[in-house]
């Protein structure tokens, strides 16, 4: 059950803050009388490049340092990178940075999930278990779209509606010291 916490986490605030940044980048473009739509595909292509590379990097420092500190720092770094790209950053080629780098941890934070999750429980259980973890968020994450427009008009803008999302990086982040570190440890075959 405390599994779910991070992924739940993970899922909500990456469908908010990924969702709007095509939309941001375009008004920010819109502004400065550059084409809308083509700064609205670079920031996604910005965000999916930086992503990629999260998920490499992931796998590495869970090898590395475990996997309980390397999720916890994706949990924060998604959290401070967020008002970096929507509340600080106005200039368009900076944007196309501090999206990559917010991608780099809200989207490469993902890797947990089968990085961390198979070695959480037991071979009779760990594929329901995976599945029930990734799989349940989505039932309460698919809300967001038909909500997301009216979260910006009532918290006023893009960058406050991502802030308020992100504050839901601190409970992944809370929850994950209660999961039990793996690295090193044989898969867990008893309960």
């Amino acid at each position: 059950m405390i599994a779910l916490i991070p992924s739940l986490a993970t899922t909500l605030a990456w469908w908010g803050i990924s969702t709007w940044l095509p939309p941001y980048a375009a008004s920010l473009a819109s502004t400065s009388n550059l084409p809308p739509q083509q700064w609205a595909a670079y920031a996604g292509m910005a965000y999916n490049f930086g992503g990629v590379l999260g998920y490499v990097c992931f796998g590495f420092l869970a090898d590395w340092i475990g996997r309980r500190p390397t999720t916890m720092l994706y949990f924060v770094m998604a959290f401070l990178m967020t008002p970096v790209l929507f509340l600080w950053t106005q200039d368009l080629n900076l944007v196309l940075l501090a999206a990559g780098i917010n991608a780099f941890f809200t989207l490469g934070q993902y890797s947990w999930m089968p990085v961390w999750l198979p070695e959480l429980f037991p071979t009779r259980s760990r594929g329901t278990a995976i599945a029930l973890v990734f799989n349940a968020p989505r039932f309460i994450a698919f809300l967001g779209p038909l909500f997301g427009g009216t979260l910006i008009v009532q918290f006023g803008g893009y960058g406050k509606a991502a802030m308020i999302f992100a504050f839901i990086y601190l409970l992944g982040f809370a929850a994950a010291p209660f999961l039990p570190e793996t690295i090193g440890k044989p898969l867990p075959e008893n309960v």
